[in-house]
């Protein structure tokens, strides 16, 4: 892909893989503008589940031309690169301990750095930080999820169902977003980019992504994240609640909650001008 309409010409563009310790090849996307010193965090940017760069593009527009910022595609997505004959662990702790793994491999350990990121992948980043893994200089949370539970009926309908008929239970799936998840009317291009997730989705690696975080919860995690953290809402987000959002941020002993007017907001250049402001604010508070 080129990244064009993610960031101004004179920002170099890197792609890269990081094969992490069970031989999955993780991508990223390393951009570093001319602005970027030593000195200078960079943002580590984990996107939410099956999430495509496309979808973020006027955040990492406004973002990447101001600090060096390294886009992170997780395992469940189809640009990872899979061991064959291998069985892949999909699970939580996995993709937790894979962002440490980058961490130490693209992030010099002087390096400070922010963590930016989105729903599940906020999820992962706060499972990372609630354990031994490097702290950033501040973590800005995007409607992170806190615990994943499905309804009832969804895993007896998918469990039974192998990859090949995926296609064939996409239209339920879809309307369950847009029907359930998602306000249809006020939000009609979030509905349909997260129909286009679905249509890029890998339906084996969803499946398995799918059951490997079944159940997963944040609760007992959030007492032990020390670094500071601003959790991002939208007003109109009935995907990410704002009663979950505001019990999360009593847990933790530093965040901080701003909300946006709605999901397409969070994604728009209002929120990565957002971002920029918070992480120079942070620098002035040092210097």
């Amino acid at each position: 892909m080129i990244y064009t309409e993610c960031t101004d010409p004179d920002v170099r563009v890197e792609e890269d893989y990081v094969v992490v310790s069970d031989g999955v090849a993780l991508k990223t996307i390393d951009f570093t503008p001319p602005c970027d010193t030593p000195e200078k965090p960079m943002v580590v940017f984990v996107a939410g589940w099956i999430s495509l760069i496309d979808g973020w593009k006027n955040v990492l527009r406004k973002l990447t031309p101001c600090y060096r910022t390294l886009y992170v595609e997780t395992r469940e997505k189809v640009s990872a690169r899979l061991p064959e004959r291998a069985r892949v662990d999909f699970s939580m702790p996995r993709m937790s301990l894979d962002i440490s793994e980058i961490l130490a491999c693209k992030v010099a350990p002087e390096k400070r750095f922010c963590f930016v990121a989105s729903s599940l992948g906020a999820t992962v980043v706060l499972d990372c930080i609630s354990g031994e893994a490097r702290h950033p200089e501040q973590s800005i949370l995007i409607a992170p999820i806190c615990e994943l539970t499905y309804p009832f009926w969804l895993p007896l309908l998918l469990r039974p169902v192998p990859p090949s008929l995926y296609t064939a239970i996409k239209p339920l799936l879809k309307w369950y977003l847009r029907n359930i998840r998602l306000d249809k009317h006020k939000e009609p291009e979030q509905v349909k980019k997260y129909e286009g997730t679905l249509d890029a989705a890998d339906p084996r690696r969803l499946k398995a992504n799918a059951f490997a975080i079944k159940d997963y919860s944040l609760w007992e995690k959030l007492p032990d994240v020390r670094s500071p953290v601003l959790i991002m809402g939208a007003k109109s987000d009935t995907l990410h609640g704002l009663n979950v959002i505001n019990r999360m941020v009593d847990l933790m002993s530093d965040a901080d909650i701003e909300m946006m007017s709605s999901n397409r907001e969070t994604h728009s250049e209002k929120m990565g001008k957002l971002i920029v402001d918070r992480i120079t604010g942070l620098e002035s508070m040092k210097g």
